[in-house]
């Protein structure tokens, strides 16, 4: 099954050959067969269905079909969906078996894949159940993170330091089950660079995003514009998604409330701390945008297809495709940005949002009352 069925166009049935009229008798405008043979571009109603508990600080979330996992400071509540009452709890904070012990906030991530719960921080990968059983954990490389099974291997991103002054890369690696490098796939300038003591940030600027179909991975390149470059599961190149895109400028009011945001995160306030101020700060760190926005923002697994969000907004709205590995759109739609997580903690492969049996959730940061919301839009 390709299209999952909350995605399907339904009303429709097969035409007879040479012939605007369907099996069933019923004969339709020229107009309407040829909408129906593009894909919809749609803006769909959000529905917010609860509140996560006053002084929750998610570093990552993932959601499945029933439930919704949310990693705070190294322990994982999981809540019921669509309701949002709190099930179960599980992890903790701390430097023993099953726990998590992080060197920033946004090193921490979790994540559902190959039947278990996945969850990080530095220096190990910890395996649970669904349920919250330890299942084992396992030492990651240096500089690491957001692994994803492929069989007995894994996916991860590797941070690359070489040079002086230094040049810092983002890598895409492929591991073996004892989390040895097996091959790079692919590689880019890391969104931040270091000439000690001073540091320089591009903001709004492009991060490495990767996700794993089946058994494929696909790596978006949007240096290269609107690129998804496909792989096997030995890391051979297998196919690659190329598409025409408009490029988008990055305006004064996008960098103003890129500024804002950024002065909002927790890792930077921690920053602030320690400078003693905002101005002090700034005067280590040179923060920088580019012209245009990134074509591809992120991309996720959706079945046998990818969710792909664009930089294209229409308000608070972003443009998501669904297609297939043959690049061929099934959908367009706009749906709310929501809160992104944090800059690094996006880095590291975090996303405040995930379509799951058509049913796109999302959190939303009430800012004023300090409290995080659990919405859904239903997409059929």
């Amino acid at each position: 099954m390709k299209i999952p069925p909350s995605f399907r166009l339904t009303g429709f049935r097969p035409f007879r050959a040479g012939s605007l009229r369907p099996q069933g008798g019923r004969t339709w405008p020229v107009w309407a067969c040829l909408i129906s043979l593009f894909p919809l571009l749609l803006s769909a109603a959000e529905t917010k269905i609860g509140v996560l508990p006053a002084g929750t600080s998610p570093d990552s979330v993932d959601f499945s079909a029933t439930e919704l996992y949310v990693l705070d400071k190294g322990t994982i509540s999981v809540f019921s969906l669509p309701d949002v009452v709190l099930k179960r709890s599980f992890g903790g904070s701390g430097r023993g078996e099953g726990k998590l012990w992080p060197r920033h906030n946004w090193d921490q991530t979790v994540r559902l894949a190959a039947g278990k719960v996945l969850a990080e921080d530095n220096n190990k990968i910890i395996f649970f159940s669904p349920g919250g059983e330890f299942l084992g954990e396992k030492k990651k490389p240096s500089e690491t993170t957001w692994f994803i099974p492929l069989g007995d291997r894994f996916v991860a991103k590797n941070l690359a330091i070489t040079g002086k002054p230094p040049l810092q890369e983002i890598r895409l690696v492929l591991y073996d089950a004892q989390l040895n490098e097996v091959k790079e796939l692919y590689r880019q300038k890391w969104f931040q660079q270091q000439d000690p003591p001073t540091f320089t940030t591009e903001l709004s600027g492009d991060l490495l995003h990767f996700a794993v179909v089946e058994d494929k991975i696909c790596v978006e390149e949007s240096s290269k514009g609107f690129f998804i470059e496909i792989f096997d599961p030995a890391g051979g190149r297998v196919s690659a998604i190329e598409k025409p895109f408009s490029k988008i400028p990055l305006t004064a009011a996008d960098r103003d409330r890129e500024m804002a945001l950024v002065r909002g995160e927790k890792r930077v306030a921690a920053m602030i701390a320690r400078s003693g101020s905002w101005e002090k700060l700034r005067e280590i760190w040179r923060i920088t945008f580019p012209e245009f926005k990134p074509a591809i923002r992120e991309i996720q697994a959706y079945g046998e297809e990818l969710l792909v969000r664009t930089s294209e907004q229409k308000g608070e709205n972003g443009k998501y495709l669904l297609m297939d590995l043959q690049g061929r759109i099934r959908k367009e739609i706009f749906l709310p940005i929501g809160t992104d997580a944090e800059t690094e903690a996006r880095l590291c492969g975090t996303s405040f949002f995930k379509l799951v049996d058509g049913t796109f959730y999302f959190l939303r940061h009430d800012s004023a009352k300090d409290l995080w919301e659990v919405h859904l839009i239903r997409t059929d």
